[in-house]
This record gives structure tokens, C-alpha cells and sequence, in this order.
């Protein structure tokens, strides 16, 4: 699962990149910027999922109710 969560991420922010730059040179810098924003978030909620499982196992560890 970790090396796999990495490769997502990396994934995601090739294709976001790559469509910014796409969009900044067309001439639509706002439609460029939403799509910037829009990348962060799925990244982060990926992430927050993570951390929220991360929690769960720290909890189960060490036995925390």
C-alpha cells in the first residue's frame, strides 16, 4: 500500500500539471488555477483517509477506546 499511495499521488499531479500548463498557455489562467485547486483536494482527501487509518491502527496498537 505505500509505494502504491505514492505512485496515485505522483499520477495526480503529473495529470494536473500537465493539464495547468495546458490551460495557462491557451489563455485560460482561471480555468487553469480551479483545476490547480481542484487536484490539491483529491490529493488531500486521499491523504486525511490515510491519516484517519494511521489513527485507527495507533488506537488498536495500543489499545485507546
Amino acid at each position: 500500500m505505500g509505494l502504491e499511495i505514492v505512485f496515485r499521488i505522483a499520477g495526480i499531479g503529473m495529470l494536473v500539471a500537465a493539464a495547468c500548463q495546458l490551460l495557462k498557455q491557451s489563455g485560460r489562467d482561471d480555468i487553469a488555477m480551479i483545476t490547480a485547486v481542484a487536484g490539491l483536494a483529491v490529493v488531500l482527501m486521499m491523504v486525511i483517509g490515510l491519516i484517519g487509518n494511521l489513527f485507527d491502527s495507533i488506537r488498536s496498537v495500543f489499545e485507546l477506546y
